[in-house]
Parts: C-alpha cells; structure tokens; sequence
C-alpha cells in the first residue's frame, strides 16, 4: 500500500451542523422556504448537484455553490475536527504513504474547512466536486486523487463514513474502510486505522453488544460508578474500547426525548490519562449531535474540572431537560452532591 484517500466531513471533521445552517438558508433563498433537519440529514454528503432536484431550489449548481461559500465561511465555529486527524495523518506520512482528500465539498470550501482544522499542511492533495463532472457515488473523484497521487487503485485504500464514499471507492476499484461503517475493513474511531491496517496493536473502539454487560458491569462496579437502570439502554446506547485483555472503557448516551444522558465513562485504571477517556467522550458527543440532541447532561462527583474542559457547562440540576431529569441517573443512581453539567452542540 502506497496511498490513503480521505472523505473529509464525517471523518477528519464534522460539519453536520454547519452545512445544515447552510443549506437551511439555501431554503429560504433559492425555494422561499427553510430546509428541514428531516430533509436534511438523510441527503448530508450527496453534493451540490444533488442538492438543486432534492431540495427543490430554484438555482443552478454553479449559483448554489457560490452561495454555499459564502454562507459556509460564517458558521465555521460549529465544527468539530477529530483530534485524531493530525496525529493519524503524520503517522502515516512518516511511514512514506501519500495522503489525499476526496470530498464532495468544493475546494474554496475544502481549503477553509482544512485551514480552519489545521490540517492544510497535510493534505495537500484535494480531489474536490468543482474538478470533476460526477461527485461521489461516482469514481470521478477517487480516480483524480489516485491519479494526483501517483498510486494506482491496487496500491491505496480509502477511509470514509457513507455510502456515497463506498460506492465510489469500489466503483474505482479502491479497498474501503468504514468509520463506523461496513466496508472491505471497518474501523470505529480514526485513531484504529493503523491497527486495521495491521501496523500495530492496542485497544479498539467499537459499539457494544449483547452480552458484554457483564464486563462493562464488573468495569464500572470496580470504578465505583451506579449500574441503576444501565441494561435498559444497553447495548444499543454504548460504545466499550477493547484489547486484549476484554473491555477497558465503556461510554453511554441515553436518548431522552430531545435531550441527551451521558454516563458510565469508564477506564480502567492502568489506561487512564492515556486519551482513552476523551475518544469516548468524543466518540459521544459526536453521537449526539448526529441524533440531533439539543443537551447532553451527565452527573460527576469527581470528574466535574476534566468535563468542563470538554465544553460542558456546570447548571443546576433541576434545570435539566424534563425527559432527562426522569431518568434513573438522576432520580435514584447519582447522590445530591454530584454537580450537573451540561453540553449543547
């Protein structure tokens, strides 16, 4: 293997919000009318020629797209960029691999979205909708960063989050990993792609699964942390981390109506203050604003200085969402004492 191609949104950043503030306003200007959250995430990543026919504007491709530029630049502070991305990407480049971005996103938005993220100097190489006559799920886009990186499609691999990135990687002939997505190679944080790639061995994220409560129960009995009402939301609601040893991290998100319910964040103790608790509170968080949640609240007795640093704000706890408050964290699991925090996207 001699390159790695990249869907940008969805796997070195998250700009779900920020385009759906975009494309909401594309509503009211080219059709009089705003574009819903319902319209919205089910198309997120098909392009801008997509979007014309799906949402029902009344503009071109080339006017939409300079609308999106123009509009895109001001929400910018709604982005998330995977920590994981810089790191990943020098990994790769000191091991002799050529890495590139094969996005759908035009490529004043693509440099903006990059600059911003701080990772311009690594991807020098942008495959980008403006280039080419066909946007994901065609190969157009694959095949230009193959062809910019000098790699025929036996020698690279692509990294992306959607079906659209997987059409168009085997359209192309190009092995696919997954973000959380079934591929050729399935990975569910940015951080494992070496593993996948079989270059090292460490712990691995992935989402729980019917009969791991038992190890998730022993992990959080020996951290001290309530179990009350965990198996009515497991497993669906959790992700645990792995290695060989069985599972040595677990994060929930309860969903509570609009709101969310972050808890059980556990590691055990040898990997603490290793960066395995913020990739599950990230891994989350970014759950979280996928489902659309307009809070995220969690409980702590002893965590409250390390979640503040993570965006969450200190409230009072009978100002939490109704739903949430209902919940079995907050009637029964969690003393009086444990401070409220909550997080909104």
């Amino acid at each position: 293997m001699r390159a790695v191609l990249f869907d940008m949104d969805g796997v070195l950043v998250r700009s779900e919000e920020v385009w759906f503030r975009v494309v909401e306003a594309a509503g009211v200007r080219f059709r009089g009318r705003a574009i819903t959250r319902d319209e919205f995430f089910p198309t997120f990543g098909q392009g801008t020629a997509a979007d014309v026919p799906v949402f029902g504007l009344s503009c071109t491709t080339a006017e939409l797209d300079a609308f999106y530029v123009s509009e895109f630049v001001k929400h910018l502070d709604a982005m998330w960029v995977n920590p994981e991305a810089a790191p990943l990407a020098e990994l790769l480049t000191k091991r002799g691999l050529r890495i590139g971005v094969v996005t759908n996103t035009v490529a004043p938005l693509a440099r903006a979205i990059l600059e911003h993220a701080k990772l311009a100097s690594w991807f020098e190489v942008r495959a980008t909708a403006d280039r080419v006559e066909h946007a994901k799920p065609a190969p157009d886009l694959v095949l230009l960063g193959l062809k910019e990186l000098c790699v025929s499609a036996a020698d690279a691999v692509m990294v992306g989050d959607s079906r659209f990135d997987r059409e168009a990687a085997h359209a192309a002939g190009v092995r696919f990993i997954g973000l959380k997505l079934d591929g050729d190679g399935r990975v569910e944080r940015l951080g494992d792609l070496p593993v996948e790639l079989g270059w090292s061995s460490s712990w691995r994220l992935r989402v729980a699964r019917a009969g791991d409560e038992g190890a998730v129960e022993s992990l959080l009995g020996r951290l001290s942390l309530p179990l009350d009402g965990l198996r009515d939301f497991f497993p669906a609601a959790y992700v645990v981390a792995v290695d060989g040893s069985g599972i040595v991290g677990v994060a929930g998100l309860e969903r509570h109506g609009h709101d969310g319910l972050l808890r059980s964040v556990a590691v055990e103790p040898r990997l603490q203050r290793t960066g395995l608790g913020a990739v599950l509170v990230d891994e989350r968080l970014a759950e979280a604003r996928k489902q659309g949640l307009q809070s995220v609240s969690l409980l702590t007795t002893t965590a409250r200085e390390y979640f503040l640093t993570k965006g969450f704000r200190e409230a009072p706890r009978d100002s939490a969402a109704p739903a949430v408050a209902k919940s079995l964290e907050f009637m029964k699991a969690c003393p009086s004492t444990a401070a409220h925090l909550v997080w909104r996207p």
